[in-house]
């Protein structure tokens, strides 16, 4: 079963629109900018989604295209400037940084409360809370469940290990270091990975009653790619492809912050 995340993205933005609309009316326009470091391409695609969705909403959108070479001063310059600018609602600081930035010190000069991408925790981390949505829509219960998440970083393993114990899931966390990786997949329900490796998972690795979630990108070969082998399709219960997947409604999640950020 595909778990198409086109399908759940259109309910949320359907929640949205009129949000936006009411927004509006009430004089507040919604805008988001995002500062791009550098030229990777997988980061150069993101944003045109996210660009393309913000347009489709009726949201402002600015992208700030920084040269890889450009100091860490003057991003901090630029992210003050977006901090104190009042009509600018959301700061993406799209990830990962070129090499020689040091990306904590420079997420951390962000306004909480223009941080829709969660990393500073006013707000839920978009793919993170993605990943819930395309369970919940698809009715999936995973209370009582075998999770397993590969992958722990900043973006998605880790906030999502967070939001799934507080409600009271405590999901089996495989990262670099975890040995015997196949063993422990294969005894899996639901399997949540988010790595950047692509064809990571392949089918000799998982049971044929897993529900696969696939979180992770990567640009090969002018494509960008999973970290499941799109062999592993036909063997599960069901399956979030790449693309198609988890990044439409991790956009939309993305866009709600938007509204909320706005709101407040």
């Amino acid at each position: 079963m595909k778990l198409d995340g086109k399908v759940v993205a259109e309910k949320i933005y359907a929640k949205l629109t009129p949000e936006i609309k009411e927004l509006k009316e009430r004089k507040t326009q919604p805008f988001l900018t995002t500062i791009l470091i550098g030229e990777d391409p997988a980061s150069l695609s993101f944003i045109k989604i996210k660009e393309k969705a913000a347009t489709n909403l009726g949201v402002e959108f600015r992208i700030y295209h920084l040269p890889g070479i450009v100091s860490e001063e003057s991003i901090l310059d630029l992210i003050a400037k977006l901090n104190k600018n009042k009509f600018v609602h959301g700061i993406i600081l799209q990830l990962p940084l070129p090499e020689g930035l040091d990306t904590d010190k420079i997420i951390k000069t962000i306004d909480p409360k223009k941080d829709i991408d969660g990393l500073l925790g006013s707000y839920m981390p978009p793919t993170a809370a993605a990943i819930l949505e395309i369970l919940k829509f698809y009715k999936f219960d995973y209370k009582g469940k075998k999770i397993i998440l590969v992958g722990h970083g900043t973006l998605v393993g880790g906030p999502l290990e967070k939001m799934l114990m507080a409600q009271g899931v405590e999901p089996l966390v495989c990262d670099s270091k975890t040995t015997d990786l196949k063993g422990k997949l294969l005894t899996g329900d639901i399997i949540i990975s988010a790595t950047g490796v692509p064809g990571l998972i392949i089918p000799e690795m998982v049971n044929e009653d897993a529900i696969i979630i696939d979180a992770g990108v990567a640009e090969c070969g002018g494509k960008i790619k999973g970290d499941v082998d799109p062999r592993v399709y036909e063997k599960v219960k069901a399956y979030s492809p790449v693309p198609g997947g988890v990044g439409p409604v991790t956009v939309v999640c993305l866009m709600r912050n938007l509204v909320e950020a706005a709101r407040s």
